[in-house]
């Protein structure tokens, strides 16, 4: 990430107002015309920049991703639309006939039904049928093309779609005779496409640039499906969404738990991405079905009374102890803080590890003469801001000493942005800084049970059940959606209310509190040990 400066002048001072210099990727240099850009942060005042300098960056990022992607798709924003080979209106004839045969076949009738059949395979003399069929051609083109077709290829088509039909219907005139023999016509035309209909990656990437996608096309979910996609165009071995069926989806599947992956993986991710750009498709009118759609995978776990993923009162003393041990003296000063102070505010506010981790001094402010955190749209799950208020134990703890620190460093509350080293929209600071912490708590304090930094958030409502506090409110605080009903929704969740209802949580009782700091106990790990936790790590990784 980078920092705020302020530009010299021609005389050689440097100007009020910070501004952002940012390097362009390699792969956008063509496309913005610049290797580097600088931008204004429309302030004089250091903390003001720093809190901007984010925002600012990350909208740099989101319109060269835009750029890029329009200039691959066109400046219409569909692409560049080639007209459909010869060999692709055949192939859509093929599948206009096994289309109309298939949707009567099963019961084609008989007696009146059968001569029905046979009737409209020798009616060619309706005076309406010319104009029916020039409007179906053009309808069929423009949802393949995306954009009204030239009228060569409709005057093309439409032959091939009325030969399509005719066929059809005397498949169906057959089989009500009961002559279910395959059309030798069939065999003839193509089956294959010279290029995808819809092709999967390009639908991807297209998934992957809507708004409501947090991060764009190097955000964390394009960084999660991505290898995703590939692999399942590697294993169906086409890109072509349109030919993927439900029968290919139960396949995939299978293939996946076969090789391994837990269910819940194979449902919330190996199904779950693809399934998630047919599904934009489909809503595109790209796609007619989503092949994806109701594939259920068995063997997920229900939750259970006795489901054990939060911390235990033993787990939660240890790391919460731990946090006031004596630090490395090579750790950087925003990591040390880091561990003294995200455990404890995921225990006492049941956010999420990279909303604390993101935080600015900006975002710790008083509100009606309460201290509460807010937490931003742009670093919450749900994309909505809310008001959590600072529970009085890390008041007592001084927690807002070392955030008035921060803000006259003009610094976020847990990492520099100095120490950036270019990382993307899913590699930002705040994110390495949680996965470290996760790494201490399950290579350093050995709690591997229980996901590292979640823990706190099933701890925290575990704890609320015990308490007197509002479903409504807890829910509000710790970012789900409310189950109490239509009216939960309505009404604002007042500050005040909110410090009330926090103020019923307990305080943790951590004994080490109380104590000095232990001098730092320094454990040298043998080499055998260091490739023992690295494998460990690794087949952590892999089983996610």
């Amino acid at each position: 990430m980078p920092t705020p400066f302020r530009p010299k002048k021609a005389s050689g001072k440097e100007q009020n107002v910070y501004w952002i210099r940012k390097k362009v990727p390699a792969r956008y240099r063509a496309l913005v015309g610049q290797t580097e850009v600088w931008k204004s942060l429309k302030t004089t005042d250091r903390r003001t920049a720093n809190a901007r300098i984010v925002a600012v960056s990350e909208d740099l990022e989101r319109e060269w991703a835009r750029l890029a992607l329009e200039a691959k798709r066109g400046p219409d924003g569909r692409g560049p639309v080639a007209p459909l080979t010869h060999q692709d209106l055949f192939a859509i004839q093929r599948e206009t006939h096994i289309r109309i045969r298939d949707a009567h076949i099963a019961e084609p009738g008989t007696g009146f039904g059968a001569l029905r059949w046979l009737a409209l395979t020798e009616n060619q003399d309706d005076p309406g049928a010319e104009e029916a069929l020039d409007q179906w051609a053009r309808e069929v083109l423009t949802r393949e093309l995306g954009e009204p077709p030239a009228e060569a290829q409709v005057e093309k088509l439409k032959p091939l779609l009325a030969e399509a039909r005719k066929g059809a219907y005397g498949d169906v005139f057959r089989a009500s005779t009961g002559d279910f023999e395959e059309n030798k016509k069939l065999g003839k035309l193509p089956k294959e496409r010279t290029k995808p209909k819809v092709d999967i990656m390009e639908a991807f990437e297209l998934y992957c640039s809507q708004p409501r996608i947090k991060g764009g096309l190097d955000g964390p979910t394009a960084k999660r499906w991505r290898p995703v996609i590939e692999r399942f165009v590697e294993w169906i071995k086409h890109r072509d969404l349109a030919r993927v069926t439900p029968q290919d989806a139960v396949r995939w599947r299978d293939y996946m738990i076969s090789q391994g992956i837990a269910p819940k993986a194979v449902r919330d991710v190996w199904l779950a991405a693809p399934r998630s750009v047919a599904t934009h498709m489909l809503n595109a009118l790209r796609l007619e079905v989503n092949p994806f759609a109701g594939i259920k995978v068995e063997g997920v776990k229900a939750w259970k009374e006795d489901d054990e993923r939060g911390f235990d009162p033993e787990q939660a003393l240890k790391i919460l102890s731990a946090t006031v041990a004596t630090p490395s003296h090579l750790m950087s000063a925003e990591m040390r803080a880091a561990r003294r102070w995200v455990p404890w505010v995921c225990a006492y506010t049941g956010a999420r590890v990279n909303e604390i981790t993101s935080l600015l001094p900006s975002d710790v402010q008083p509100i009606l003469g309460h201290w509460c955190f807010v937490l931003r749209p742009e670093i919450t799950k749900g994309k909505r801001l809310r008001r959590v208020p600072v529970h009085k134990h890390l008041r007592d703890q001084e927690f807002l000493v070392y955030v008035e620190q921060r803000r006259k460093l003009g610094k976020p509350l847990f990492y520099d942005p100095v120490r950036a080293r270019g990382g993307k929209g899913a590699n930002l600071q705040w994110q390495k800084v949680a996965e470290r912490l996760g790494e201490w708590v399950r290579d350093t304090l050995k709690i591997t049970d229980v996901q590292p930094n979640h823990g706190w958030r099933h701890l925290w409502r575990e704890i609320v059940r015990g308490t007197k506090m509002k479903p409504e409110l807890c829910d509000y605080m710790c970012g789900h959606e409310s189950k109490s009903g239509t009216g939960a929704r309505y009404g604002k969740r007042k500050v005040p209310v909110l410090a009330k209802e926090l103020a019923l949580f307990p305080r943790f009782k951590v004994p080490a509190l109380n104590r000095p700091p232990a001098p730092l106990k320094r454990t040298r790990r043998s080499p055998q040990q260091i490739a023992a936790d690295k494998a460990e790590r690794a087949a952590r990784r892999a089983a996610a």
